[in-house]
């Protein structure tokens, strides 16, 4: 039966991997159309992005998201994109929840800031949690944003303490 149930997580963890890098493309093509950028240009923003997956079932297994940023603070967990840019720092994170989702066709990823730190709440409820939900098919526009801004000014307001909203590529 584990195997089995290692066997559909893996099934699902590449078909997840195919639907962010897809996704990218496509909206890369979109944007350099809607720009009118050449060929030439889609090749050079292409390379740049680089999306280092792996799975370590083992590393992350029942561990809490303040653990999983340590991780990546001590580079265990490989190296954050934009990982010269200490405030723009995040990687995408895939958990047993997002996995779930993607083997009912719902592709999502957690989108976490690994080296935030909680502000002082005491003046009204804490707005940020050091990660959002957010589409696959919204890497691309991140990825744009995250060169000039950090998570925390993107990502949507928590409500109750919960992330039920995820981002849709949208900005506070």
């Amino acid at each position: 039966m584990s195997t089995l149930l290692g066997v559909l997580s893996e099934l699902k963890w590449q078909a997840l991997l195919d639907k962010v890098r897809t996704q990218f493309t496509e909206e890369l093509e979109k944007e350099s159309r809607d720009d009118n950028n050449d060929a030439q240009m889609r090749e050079k923003l292409s390379s740049l992005f680089r999306l280092d997956a792996w799975l370590d079932a083992g590393l992350f297994q029942n561990i809490f998201m303040d653990q999983v940023r340590q991780l990546y603070q001590n580079n265990q967990g490989g190296n954050p994109l934009n990982a010269d840019l200490p405030t723009h720092r995040y990687f995408l994170l895939a958990d047993a929840e997002v996995l779930e989702d993607a083997g009912r066709g719902e592709f999502w990823v957690k989108c976490v800031q690994p080296d935030y730190e909680p502000k002082n709440t005491r003046l009204g409820g804490q707005r940020y949690f050091v990660w959002m939900k957010m589409t696959t098919r919204n890497v691309f526009d991140l990825w744009k944003e995250l060169d000039s801004r950090d998570l925390e000014s993107i990502a949507p307001q928590t409500i109750g303490g919960m992330h039920l909203v995820t981002w849709d590529g949208h900005f506070t």
